[in-house]
């Protein structure tokens, strides 16, 4: 938890970081859009896409970014951090055009991003279709790819940075996510064989990000 007065400098900087976005504040311009088009009669689509949008170039370089910490804060990513799937069937597995959909690639050691960056260059850029399967996910609504093995996210980093080959990775539906996965901002609530479990929201822009989706694609209020 960062300590008060560090929270007030990064909420008043000139470029507030998006990673202090309240749900709550969020939830709120949507519900007013979501009137506004009750009464003038135009799409609600609008604000959905504009917001999730807005969401992903935010979490997508984020991930990018993380390089930049200092190395006692940050570290491998684990996918449940952002979206709890562990558990959820795959709608199988698929391959991924990088040039055709947003990373989340989370990269945190200097010499892998060095080494896959020199890797492309030798190559004269060029595309890289590989065929191991990625851990994360690919949400196909969102054209969303979750990279989450740790010794590998740098790959498909640098490779989409370049819009350049394609990778494999389990894929995922909203419409098949909904009725097992929910989230209130707070808490995500899993649905498996042995029940409900919740866990923690630890990204509120991850959860602002799926609830729009669900809205936006699948109907849901």
């Amino acid at each position: 938890m960062l300590p008060t007065t560090r929270l007030k400098n990064l909420y008043e900087s000139p470029m507030p970081p998006m990673a202090l976005t309240d749900y709550e504040t969020m939830s709120k311009f949507l519900n007013q859009g979501a009137q506004r088009c009750k009464v003038s009669g135009r799409n609600f689509d609008l604000f959905l896409d504009w917001v999730i949008h807005a969401l992903m170039m935010s979490l997508t370089a984020d991930s990018a970014s993380r390089i930049f910490l200092p190395k006692t804060k940050t570290g491998p990513f684990a996918m449940d951090e952002l979206i709890p799937l562990s558990g959820i069937p795959a709608a199988g597995e698929r391959r991924i055009r990088l040039s055709e959909c947003n990373v989340i690639a989370p990269v945190w050691n200097n010499s892998g991003l060095e080494g896959a960056l020199e890797s492309l260059y030798d190559s004269n850029f060029a595309g890289l279709d590989v065929e191991q399967p990625f851990g994360g996910a690919y949400i196909e609504e969102l054209r969303l790819a979750v990279i989450d093995s740790p010794a590998d996210v740098d790959i498909p980093n640098v490779l989409r940075v370049w819009s350049r080959g394609s990778i494999r990775l389990a894929a995922y539906s909203l419409k098949t996510l909904g009725p097992l996965l929910s989230t209130d901002g707070e808490k995500w609530y899993v649905q498996d064989e042995e029940g409900e479990r919740e866990e923690p929201v630890l990204e509120p822009r991850m959860a602002a990000l799926y609830n729009c989706g669900l809205r936006r694609y699948c109907g849901k209020n």
